[in-house]
């Protein structure tokens, strides 16, 4: 007869790996965004008519995931990854330097996309310090 696994406490995810998990897909998401959606309206300029984004979007987004982002990292710089802290922030920074710079739309694409990336970094790098044992292979 088999017998059934409960799931413990132990083996439930703890709220940082699903705030990790969110804050990574995030930056991912917003790094798909800053990059293959001008890709698309530029193949597509039809698309670009039925598929206007406000601009305020960025800012929701930004105010959204941004205090995630900063719980996330402030719990790194506890357990003394500063670098993980800094890198993080530093995407964070540029993130909201595209939103309130005047700057073009090319610029506001690089900008934003060297903050995703460096966040979303930060964020893979925290979670794989918080979780050493996967970066050991047997």
């Amino acid at each position: 007869m088999s017998e059934s696994r409960r799931v413990t406490p132990s083996h439930a995810p703890k709220a940082a790996d699903v705030a990790e998990g969110a804050a990574i897909t995030a930056s991912l998401l917003c790094l798909a965004h800053c990059l293959v959606l001008p890709l698309l309206l530029a193949s597509a300029p039809a698309l670009s008519q039925s598929l206007e984004l406000p601009f305020d979007l960025h800012l929701w987004i930004v105010l959204l995931a941004g205090p995630v982002s900063l719980w996330i990292l402030i719990r790194a710089a506890w357990q003394r990854r500063h670098g993980i802290l800094l890198l993080g922030l530093c995407g964070l920074s540029l993130l909201m330097a595209a939103l309130v710079l005047p700057v073009t739309e090319r610029q506001e694409i690089v900008i934003s996309s060297i903050g995703s990336l460096s966040l979303a970094f930060a964020h893979i790098a925290n979670w794989l310090a918080r979780h050493p044992r996967l970066l050991v292979h047997g």
